[in-house]
């Protein structure tokens, strides 16, 4: 996504320079070569200035404002790197979605920019549907700046927006992350479905697929606001809109369809990697997730999440797992 962003703000006219850690140097060659981005598929703008890892100094020198499109689990250390080269007053804008433990704790990714770098007046949180490949070719693309200094999103919004690139505000921060996050891990379970499918010669299972996701949609919005959040933005771009693109197009949904398919978690992991799709950030942020809210929320409002939990790190099968939720659903005189 970080790569994927040089388009609207280049089209824009602002000097765009692109800082790479050492875990993209072949993506940077490539790059710099004029070849396609590996991931998305587009030539990187002629205009994109490229730094490697040992170049941050340099790529940091002047800047008005930084965008952090690391791997959640880069946050953390990008941030000690980058928190005494900065001016105090600079905007960070962050990409990364998930959770991550920190000195013993799990936090958000504000949370720990905030905890490291200072000024959480200047942080600014995106969220909502944004496939990046879409968006580096220009398609129409609509996300959510979240922050709890809306002057500076109203500016930032103001210089980012383009005519394809189109930026809507929000002050509820821990809302939009939480959804970002619950978004991949709910998209896993609905992403078995697609796997059955394909077991069974491709014909879908959409009646229970929808039953699925209006449980994540309902489980995302009460997590949400257990946790300090609106229910309003589970209902908007963050949430309902984010998950929908999750379940469609994202690497989330394609491994729950493998474990739909019937392949181990572990097997499951290593064909996400041999197809060279990234992180499964479902996966890792599930376990956070669990640990986050624990002793903070009613198990059993939340048969879906724990059943997908139950999935990924205890051994249960995933049939067994699809008929457990649903006979719990089927139950509820609310659903």
């Amino acid at each position: 996504m970080g790569s994927a962003l040089t388009v609207p703000l280049v089209d824009r006219g602002h000097e765009v320079r692109l800082w790479g850690t050492k875990y993209d140097v072949k993506i940077l060659d490539v790059i710099a070569k004029g070849g396609l981005h590996p991931r998305i598929g587009v030539k990187i703008p002629d205009l994109v200035k490229i730094y490697y890892p040992e170049d941050l100094k340099k790529a940091l020198k002047d800047i008005d404002v930084v965008i952090l499109g690391v791997s959640s689990a880069g946050v953390a250390s990008v941030s000690e790197q980058i928190k005494d080269i900065i001016d105090r007053k600079t905007p960070i804008v962050i990409v990364a979605k998930g959770l991550e433990e920190v000195g013993g704790e799990i936090l958000t990714m504000t949370q720990i920019v905030e905890r490291i770098i200072e000024g959480g007046d200047r942080i600014i949180y995106i969220s909502g549907p944004s496939i990046a490949k879409e968006l580096a070719h220009r398609y129409a693309t609509m996300v959510v700046y979240n922050s709890k200094n809306l002057k500076l999103v109203e500016n930032i919004k103001k210089e980012f927006e383009t005519t394809y690139y189109k930026i809507s505000i929000n002050d509820d921060v821990i809302g939009a992350e939480l959804c970002a996050s619950l978004k991949n891990i709910y998209a896993i379970a609905i992403g078995w479905f697609d796997g059955f499918a394909k077991k069974r010669n491709g014909l879908e299972m959409n009646n229970a697929k929808s039953a699925f996701f209006a449980q994540a949609i309902k489980e995302m919005a009460y997590i949400v606001e257990q946790m300090g959040g609106k229910r309003e933005t589970v209902y908007g771009l963050s949430g309902i809109g984010d998950l929908l693109v999750t379940t469609r197009g994202g690497r989330n949904g394609m491994f729950g369809m493998f474990i739909g398919m019937g392949f181990p978690v572990d097997k499951a992991l290593k064909e996400m990697e041999e197809r060279g799709v990234g992180v499964v950030e479902g996966y890792v942020t599930a376990e956070m997730m669990y640990k986050f809210i624990n002793g903070k929320v009613d198990k059993s409002r939340l048969p879906l999440f724990y059943s997908a939990y139950e999935v990924l790190f205890k051994g249960l099968q995933v049939l067994d797992a699809v008929e457990k939720v649903l006979n719990t659903l089927s139950k509820l005189s609310t659903f």
